[in-house]
Order: C-alpha cells, then sequence, then structure tokens
C-alpha cells in the first residue's frame, strides 16, 4: 500500500480550452447581432403595414415585431454569459469578464426596450 492522498484532479486553464475564446467571440459579436436585430425590426413593422418611427402601431403588432428582435440582439449576450461560464468553471477565471460584458448587454437591451415600449403606449 501507498500513502498517497486521494486529491480531486486539478483543472487546469486547458480545460477552458476553446471556452474562453467563443466567450470573447460573442461579446464581439454583439454589435453585429445589434444591427441585425435593427433590420429585423425594421421589416417586421414593413411587413405588417407600419412605420416605426410613428409610434403608431397597436400593442399586438409591437411585440409580434419585438420578439424576433429581441431573441436576435439576446443570441451572442446567452453565448457570451454561457461560454464565460464554461471557461470560469473549466479553471480559467479570465472567463468572468466576458460572462459579466454578455449578461450586462443582455439585460441592458431588455430594459430599454421594455422602457421605450411602456413609453410609447403610455404615450398613446
Amino acid at each position: 500500500m501507498t500513502n498517497q492522498v486521494d486529491q480531486p484532479p486539478t483543472r487546469t486553464s486547458s480545460d477552458s480550452g476553446p471556452w474562453l475564446g467563443r466567450a470573447w467571440i460573442a461579446v464581439a459579436l454583439v454589435p453585429v447581432f445589434f444591427f441585425i436585430a435593427f433590420a429585423v425590426g425594421e421589416g417586421m413593422y414593413a411587413l405588417m403595414g407600419y412605420k416605426p418611427e410613428n409610434a403608431d402601431a397597436p400593442v399586438l403588432v409591437v411585440l409580434v415585431a419585438l420578439i424576433p428582435v429581441v431573441a436576435v440582439v439576446l443570441i451572442p449576450c446567452v453565448a457570451a454569459v454561457l461560454f464565460g461560464r464554461r471557461a470560469n468553471k473549466g479553471g480559467d477565471s479570465r472567463g468572468i469578464l466576458p460572462l459579466v460584458i454578455g449578461a450586462i448587454a443582455g439585460v441592458g437591451v431588455l430594459v430599454l426596450t421594455i422602457v421605450s415600449e411602456v413609453g410609447n403606449v403610455v404615450r398613446r
């Protein structure tokens, strides 16, 4: 018998492997997806016969147009959070920064969208 103490395996930065890079790529894609979502929103309003700058669309039209817009914007935000978390769990604490940036960007988009649309409804 040997006198070895059973220790859990230690994690190395290689365990985080591609996750940190993917998290930073997701953060870099946030502005790209913002512009894509803007185009999607404009297209959704146009398909339903309204102009978003007039703010005269019914609530149902606004919801139908905003759900895909918010979903498109949140794709890289959620990816940054998930990949940053995986990198962090893999032993690379550098994954926290893209995780925080993705979370702040996602929450910011949601809050600004909700406040903007509630303001439009109240003004009518």
